[in-house]
């Protein structure tokens, strides 16, 4: 594999810069390890404590279902519920992943044009592209399939992501459709698909 990008929300900022390798460079050790440190201050202090939902709805006939969504809409991000702030910090990479120092991360208020001249500068022809969320930020984010299928061979690791999935109990039939749908623009693939294979000395690769 030639490189591995992680996408993350935001425009580049001095905590997340000095933490990542970057299109723009590398930072040395020591100013990974201050990063970490001050990312973790900062998203530590960081009240998450935001808005409830209504405690009471205005309800008038016969438009209930349109007083209805106004006043306690499906899908809101903003400070209410999020809190003021949220949306700016430096989201890093999720600790669930383990990030190693030649790994790349983009920004998404860098935009798309960077991006492929920094793929198309180390020699990418391939993308496989996983994470979250299948319907949106893989979609149409800057590293989403929409921008990078305009001049990449992308592949969607169909069993690498996950759609968002309200109202419903898990997201087996959210991800299944998004992934049906970018079908139509690009093609799939699994990583269940992925076979070892032993060499002569018996070892496997």
């Amino acid at each position: 594999m030639r490189v591995v990008v992680y996408s993350l929300p935001g425009e580049a900022d001095p905590i997340r810069s000095r933490l990542y390798r970057t299109i723009h460079g590398s930072p040395p050790d020591e100013q990974r390890a201050a990063a970490r440190r001050e990312l973790e201050s900062v998203l530590r202090s960081f009240s998450y404590r935001a808005g409830d939902v209504p405690a009471r709805l205005t309800l008038r006939q016969p438009h209930v279902t349109k007083d209805y969504f106004e006043q306690f809409p499906g899908l809101r991000a903003d400070d209410h519920y999020n809190g003021k702030g949220f949306w700016s910090l430096p989201i890093p990479v999720s600790s669930a992943l383990e990030v190693a120092n030649e790994d790349v991360v983009v920004f998404d208020g860098e935009g798309y044009s960077m991006l492929r001249k920094f793929l198309q500068d180390e020699g990418v022809e391939h993308v496989l592209l996983c994470g979250y969320a299948t319907d949106m930020c893989v979609r149409s984010t800057t590293a989403g399939y929409q921008n990078l299928r305009q001049d990449f061979n992308v592949f969607l690791v169909a069993d690498a992501t996950q759609a968002t999935f309200p109202a419903a109990r898990d997201a087996r039939y959210a991800t299944n459709q998004a992934v049906t749908f970018a079908s139509l623009d690009l093609l799939i693939t699994q990583a269940s698909w992925v076979k070892l294979k032993a060499d002569a000395s018996g070892s496997t690769q």
